[in-house]
């Protein structure tokens, strides 16, 4: 038997539905993707809560906590949240913080993105860049305090990686002692309208699997801003995949979890990982 593949979709982010009518809103719709997408193969789903009616990212608990309770009563993916931009570390991990206090709602996986970058796209058609003034602020004591408060709530952390440095970031605190093996690792590789990121090659697996020689790990491949299935032979080669709309960040989509299920079933080969040992 070939090596066992786990896929991870990312059902909606910060997409609009100008961009993809399919996108999801409601709490119902995002749980219905969710279904669709475990159903197609998806062993871990990333979602943002939006506002019902204008899409609009919120963080209310509520309404993460019935994506919650409407996906677990139908299927068992690994299901986790994002946390805002802005605010404190705490703030930002709150929402983490009030869901892990019902066993109902408590997310699977913790989280952290490792680093800081310039979250900006570039058209070549237009020669204008979108977002030139924000950076991502992501400090050392921000990561240490999601990894902390990860430890603390008994969630093995996904580690967001956009640019090598935040691999290099992760291995520090796996050197203090702070991250214990098998990481969880998410490399973020950047398609041709994004700006950052290495980009979405073999060389570049190939790189950051490199960096982590003789470390225990479950990874990840997803390419912002371009088309993540052309990547799907490497990441069996070599690990994982995953699909969909990371933050929003994506220009190109292909949809929603429900429209993107026979997308996802292409990359599957092979049956994903029990629940009680698909991380470690």
């Amino acid at each position: 038997m070939g090596r066992l593949v786990m896929i991870e979709a990312a059902i909606n982010g910060n997409a609009l539905r100008e961009l993809n009518p399919k996108i999801p809103y409601s709490p119902e719709e995002i749980a219905n993707d969710a279904i669709a997408t475990c159903r197609a193969g998806a062993a871990l789903i990333h979602f943002h809560v939006r506002d019902p009616q204008t899409g609009r990212w919120v963080q209310d608990v509520p309404y993460y906590s019935e994506v919650y309770r409407r996906t677990r009563a139908v299927c068992d993916p690994l299901l986790w949240p994002t946390f805002p931009f802005d605010g404190t570390p705490a703030e930002r991990f709150s929402h983490f913080v009030a869901l892990a206090k019902d066993p109902g709602t408590k997310p699977d996986i913790g989280a952290a993105d490792m680093g800081s970058v310039n979250l900006a796209t570039y058209s070549r058609a237009s020669k204008k860049i979108r977002g030139a003034n924000f950076v991502y602020q992501n400090s050392y004591e921000t990561c240490r305090y999601f990894l902390e408060m990860s430890r603390e709530l008994s969630l093995r952390p996904t580690l967001q990686i956009f640019e090598p440095g935040f691999l290099r970031a992760a291995l520090v605190f796996l050197d203090q002692g702070l991250l214990t093996e098998p990481l969880i690792l998410k490399f973020y590789l950047g398609g041709k309208e994004q700006n950052f990121g290495l980009p979405p090659t073999l060389k570049s697996l190939e790189t950051y699997l490199e960096m982590v020689e003789g470390v225990r790990c479950n990874w990840f491949a997803a390419t912002l801003g371009g088309d993540n299935l052309p990547l799907v032979p490497l990441n069996r080669k070599f690990g994982r995949a995953r699909t969909g709309r990371p933050g929003g960040l994506s220009v190109r989509t292909r949809g929603s979890a429900f429209e993107s299920a026979d997308s996802r079933a292409r990359g599957r080969r092979h049956p994903r990982e029990g629940p009680s040992s698909r991380l470690e």
